[in-house]
């Protein structure tokens, strides 16, 4: 009997030591995430976003990046966009976030008064971290994109 209680308590122990490594994100390429992505854009969002766009929007230097995919608005009266940024270093993941909101907030003031569908997106916008990447999704649909995202984790 004593036995068989050491035997459980040695699986119960190794199965804790092993949840971490089953649950962890699985390493996912801008390419895959790409693939997502396309059926998203349409004929307001279809601009690919160059480095200095992202640094005017965001204050982050793209150079500093491990590196970004970003589709924004054809014109200047929309905000539906979506961009990732790939950064491994988790302190970095926390600045980043902290830009995105900056500039979301930055957004809402610009639009409220006279464009509340805008600021509706804005206030819904997805701003979440998925393993090495920092996700901005400002779109109507955002949350069937999300879960799209995520599934490739």
């Amino acid at each position: 009997m004593r036995v068989r209680e050491i035997f459980f308590i040695i699986l119960f122990i190794t199965i804790l030591l092993l949840i971490p490594f089953i649950t962890k994100d699985k390493k996912v390429e801008f390419s895959e995430i790409k693939k997502v992505i396309e059926p998203y854009l349409h004929e307001e969002i279809v601009k690919e976003v160059g480095s200095t766009i992202i640094y005017n929007n965001y204050k982050i230097n793209p150079n500093s990046l491990d590196g970004y995919i970003s589709y924004g608005p054809i014109s200047y009266m929309t905000v539906e966009e979506i961009t990732i940024f790939k950064e491994q270093d988790k302190e970095q993941q926390a600045l980043i976030v902290n830009k995105i909101k900056d500039y979301i907030a930055k957004k809402i003031t610009t639009f409220e008064g006279y464009a509340p569908l805008e600021v509706e997106l804005l206030k819904k916008a997805i701003v979440e971290v998925k393993g090495d990447y920092i996700f901005c999704i400002i779109l109507k649909d955002n949350t069937s994109l999300w879960h799209s995202i995520t599934n490739l984790f």
